[in-house]
């Protein structure tokens, strides 16, 4: 007779309607994850998060054949932000060289105009 508080392999704990149980790593990880993501326009910050992403997500599987989903999810976020972050530095970097010429063209022309602007003498920090 079909009994509808047990699931079909007679077990009475139902396995389909239970969340399945995530580890503080696995957490960890899509945390950082969705920091990373959020952050990538900053670089540096999306790199870290990104990259302590994918260490907790390899960190989460344990004694586990495979990780569990949400640690892959994880991992895969956590990549993506790293290689989105280090192709903006690599952009922003050849767009540099490419408009000044060389970095320290570019860093010249940077104190050049904050002198400029704020009108103090950057070599010996006086007023102009």
């Amino acid at each position: 007779m079909y009994d509808p508080n047990k699931n079909r392999f007679g077990d009475p704990e139902d396995q389909f309607s239970r969340p399945p149980a995530t580890s503080a790593m696995t957490t960890a990880a899509i945390a950082c994850a969705i920091i990373g993501i959020i952050t990538v326009m900053t670089g540096f910050i999306a790199i870290i998060f990104g990259s302590l992403a994918i260490l907790f997500a390899v960190l989460s599987k344990g004694a586990e054949s495979k990780p569990g989903r949400v640690s892959r999810y994880a991992f895969i976020v956590g990549l993506i932000a790293v290689l989105i972050s280090v192709v903006i530095i690599i952009h922003s970097l050849a767009v540099i060289i490419q408009t000044y010429g060389s970095l320290e063209n570019y860093y010249n022309t940077y104190l050049y105009t904050i002198e400029q602007y704020y009108g103090l003498d950057l070599d010996t920090g006086e007023v102009l």
